[in-house]
């Protein structure tokens, strides 16, 4: 696959977007038990390679990667698109942490290269940048920037969490004008949850899922166990066969 999907053209935001809504694409790989990881969050890998091609290219449409910190913390991402041919020269998309408590290992492999290849800066790899409450300790935050991250303060809600519906504002402040988030469970669960944005207007625009053709058994859901109640309803709009895997996008109605 040298090309780009059509279908991920169709229904996804290109970068020559000029909208000033940030567009918000929620996605994950599942198995057909609706498992996106084995037992306390053990990796499972799900997607083919035909789909995980896929996966680098909806990245390369998008401005950002979001993640949260526990998926930081136990699968050490890349969050990179480096099974992209190399001599399409395609930025990289900018990874986002989600991180209430500023939990962010230091030692982690994205921060680890953008120390070590500062030639690869802004080419293969992108500074992290660790969104966190306005309450984190001074000497924590300075702790983590002095490490290479950058860390971003942001109002938390009554429950110590980020608020999705403040991620458009975050996103416009920073710059950004698309998100591709990608897990874990408890992240998918909350953008999924969250209905609309300050402005009113629908908070996630695409919803992608790849489908593996396996069974998990015990593991962790796309949602946590309880969290199964108000999920929103999808409408399927393309369903494409890659390798053994189903893809389907989704809009939120």
């Amino acid at each position: 696959m040298s090309e780009l999907p059509r279908f991920l053209l169709d229904h996804l935001p290109t970068a020559s977007a000029t909208t000033s809504r940030p567009h918000i694409t929620v996605t994950w790989a599942q198995s057909l038990d609706s498992k996106i990881a084995g037992p306390d969050g053990q990796r499972v890998i799900l997607s083919g390679p035909e789909s995980m091609l896929m996966t680098h290219w909806m990245r390369s449409m998008h401005d950002a990667i979001l993640i949260g910190v526990n998926t930081l913390i136990l699968d050490n991402p890349r969050l990179q698109a480096n099974l992209l041919p190399p001599s399409l020269s395609l930025p990289p998309p900018q990874p986002l942490i989600l991180d209430p408590k500023l939990r962010f290992p230091i030692t982690s492999r994205i921060l680890n290269e953008w120390n070590t290849k500062p030639d690869q800066r802004g080419k293969t790899i992108r500074q992290p940048w660790i969104i966190c409450g306005d309450d984190v300790s001074p000497g924590r935050v300075k702790e983590v920037e002095d490490a290479g991250a950058r860390v971003i303060l942001v109002k938390l809600d009554e429950k110590g969490h980020i608020p999705p519906s403040s991620l458009p504002s975050i996103l416009t402040s920073l710059g950004l004008k698309s998100v591709m988030i990608e897990g874990g469970s408890k992240v998918l669960s909350t953008f999924l949850h969250c209905p609309t944005r300050g402005d009113g207007s629908r908070l996630v625009d695409s919803v992608v899922v790849t489908v593996a053709p396996m069974f998990i058994g015990e593991g962790i859901g796309v949602v946590p166990e309880g969290e199964d109640i108000g999920l929103p309803v999808l409408k399927t709009v393309h369903t494409e066969k890659m390798g053994k895997d189903a893809v389907m996008v989704c809009e939120v109605e």
